[in-house]
């Protein structure tokens, strides 16, 4: 079966949306992940104090100490370290058998576990396209590939991003402030309507639409995996220039719900 973005016209996705943003009743769809991230139950589990990580690890079997990374979104589980071998030494510490790494992050002071996205590891995972594509297969929907930061010894590490236009959502409360929830789409999708042109949209995302009654703001994109962010794997968008920008000159492709 093909995709609905090649079945539907752009005009068809905008009176979809536009039918169901106007609705104060409209019900909401299954499967948007939205900021309710599906975590991993160790490294990278989300968290707000310390004592909510590794619940599978005896006391004092951690290789260092457990540590909640608060600065990201819903919190991250992790522990201090001074060599990669003390990542996952613990009897239950990797119960996702993910690879991890002991690593700087941004201006925290020493190292910490956080799951890998170093080439090497995802050169060798099977099913996955990308290194943004193994972290939210491997790890969660809502993790991307970034640099850690903190210097010369820094590494790349599977972390919650911002899910900001495109994301899986329920409902309002599910997207970022100033955003809405159409929920006329499977899984649902976060974004800005009534724009006129691209600047009137968030970072990432660009107009589409050709009035400013059914005009919205999609998530950019180049991979598919721009497209699976922050959005269930049953329910991913699909990345397409197949879309008629409010912005005369715009190019470019842009996540469009299935």
């Amino acid at each position: 079966m093909k995709s609905l973005v090649h079945v539907l016209s752009p005009l068809v996705f905008l009176m979809i949306f536009s039918s169901v943003s106007c609705s104060d009743d409209a019900e909401s769809s299954e499967g948007g992940s939205g900021n309710a991230p599906n975590r991993p139950d160790d490294t990278g589990g989300a968290c707000e104090l310390a004592s909510d990580c590794y619940p599978d690890v005896s006391e004092g079997e951690l290789q260092g100490e457990a540590v909640c990374i608060t600065r990201v979104r819903e919190g991250y589980c992790t522990h201090t370290c001074e060599t990669d071998d003390d990542c996952c030494a613990a009897d239950g510490e990797c119960a996702a058998a993910l690879v991890e790494v002991c690593s700087p992050f941004e201006s925290m002071v020493g190292l910490h576990c956080f799951v890998s996205c170093e080439s090497e590891d995802v050169a060798q995972a099977t099913g996955v396209s990308d290194e943004q594509d193994y972290c939210q297969t491997k790890a969660s929907p809502d993790f991307i590939c970034r640099s850690s930061g903190g210097g010369a010894t820094n590494r790349k590490i599977c972390v919650p991003g911002d899910c900001g236009v495109g994301a899986g959502c329920d409902g309002p409360e599910d997207c970022d402030a100033d955003l809405e929830c159409v929920t006329s789409v499977d899984g649902g999708y976060c974004t800005l309507r009534g724009c006129s042109a691209n600047a009137d949209c968030p970072g990432g995302s660009l107009c589409v639409g050709t009035s400013s009654d059914a005009s919205y703001c999609y998530r950019s994109c180049t991979l598919a995996s721009d497209c699976s962010f922050c959005r269930g794997s049953d329910t991913p968008a699909t990345c397409s220039d197949d879309v008629t920008f409010a912005e005369t000159g715009t190019t470019g492709s842009v996540c469009v719900p299935g």
